[in-house]
């Protein structure tokens, strides 16, 4: 996957993992729900304004 998207993107875009599930999380009209998903990855780290 890696080397597919180093192929078609420039080399700062391409990501540096990827990660698959089961299923996001939407709410009742379909709508992906982000602060679930940031919740996942940021939860335990400290804020900066």
């Amino acid at each position: 996957m890696i080397d597919y998207c180093r192929s078609v993107m420039a080399h700062f875009k391409v990501p540096k993992s990827f990660e698959f599930v089961e299923t996001l999380p939407k709410t009742a009209t379909g709508k992906l729900q982000k602060f679930l998903l940031r919740e996942m990855y940021w939860n335990g780290v400290k804020k900066v304004n």
